[in-house]
């Protein structure tokens, strides 16, 4: 990446972003060995902020970008420590909403000797009352209105990201959460400026099994053609692909020792949508994704807390010259 395109990527201070989405408290398993299905496995537990409208907010706010989260905490305890460690983040919770009568969103996750995801269940139940009509309050409708982007993601009510989708005038970016998920918003595909599936999210969307990097890179350029403005499907271990209307592309995935995947894909989206607010191709998109998600893979936690913009760009140097 040339000198030029690093000042390039950089939007306008006063750029704001909108996410709305969820935001959990993440239970990771963690196994000292080999996994063995069906037993006790020694190991060790960690319990830290997460959810992917919430990482996407703040990787987004650690790279500067002026970002607002509009989400559902839960009324206990560990709703009021997520909300904390929002504000903490520098990410701006004011008009998300509190569900008194239900417990905060959890995800509880169990990893391999790996550090890949094995199985994970989460309970999102008070992302359901984030319904048309607590969107389309005042202050929240003008919060989304003031929004230069605003990205979504697939945890919430199918009504309710029907309902935003031709409402908002201002590029969306869509991350499609989970193969159960995606198919909320296989109607909605012409109204984003970006959508970021995995290549078993892209084949839910599609119809179709997507297996290997060329496979995901013809599936990108699919979702093109139904519409989307540009597509990165994700590949783990394969890398990545894009596509928009001038072409498409490949990357490789980065060498990186993991320690943990989880929170590597909306790293991934966090880039896509701070490229975009910055008015780059999606090929740069995609590197700047590929890049945070290199970076998160190497933390335990599901952001780098020392994420920043100057560091991603460093990467991205190293990573795609």
């Amino acid at each position: 990446m040339t000198a030029e395109n690093e000042h390039q990527i950089r939007p306008t201070p006063t750029a704001r972003v909108v996410v709305i989405g969820g935001a959990n408290a993440d239970v990771v398993g963690i196994p000292s060995g080999a996994l063995v299905a069906r037993d006790s496995n020694p190991g060790h537990v960690r319990t830290s902020p997460g959810g992917v409208g919430r990482n996407i907010a703040e990787n987004l706010a650690r790279l500067g970008a002026v970002t607002s989260l509009v989400t559902a905490f839960g009324g206990d305890e560990a709703g009021r420590e997520l909300t904390s460690a929002c504000w903490e983040a520098g990410i701006d919770v004011g008009s998300s909403v509190v569900v008194a009568d239900l417990p905060g969103p959890r995800y509880l996750a169990i990893v391999d000797e790996g550090r890949d995801l094995v199985v994970a269940i989460n309970d999102m139940r008070a992302l359901d009352r984030l319904t048309p009509g607590v969107l389309a309050e005042r202050f929240r409708a003008e919060l989304i209105d003031r929004a230069d982007l605003v990205v979504l993601d697939a945890n919430l009510p199918e009504e309710s990201l029907s309902w935003l989708a031709p409402r908002i005038t201002v590029p969306i970016v869509l991350d499609t959460v989970s193969v159960a998920k995606a198919p909320r918003v296989a109607s909605l595909l012409p109204r984003f400026a970006a959508v970021k599936p995995s290549a078993l999210e892209a084949g839910v969307l599609l119809g179709h099994e997507i297996v290997g990097i060329e496979a995901a890179r013809a599936a990108a350029e699919d979702l093109v053609g139904l519409g989307v403005g540009s597509a990165f499907v994700t590949c783990g271990p394969e890398g990545a692909a894009w596509a928009d209307t001038t072409g498409s592309g490949t990357l490789p995935a980065p060498a990186v020792s993991v320690a943990n995947t989880n929170g590597a894909g909306d790293a991934f989206c966090a880039g896509v949508a701070y490229a975009l607010l910055a008015n780059q191709a999606a090929a740069d998109a995609a590197r700047l994704g590929s890049a945070l998600a290199a970076m998160t893979l190497e933390d335990e936690g599901t952001v780098r807390q020392s994420l920043s913009l100057d560091a991603a760009i460093g990467r991205m140097r190293v990573l795609f010259g």
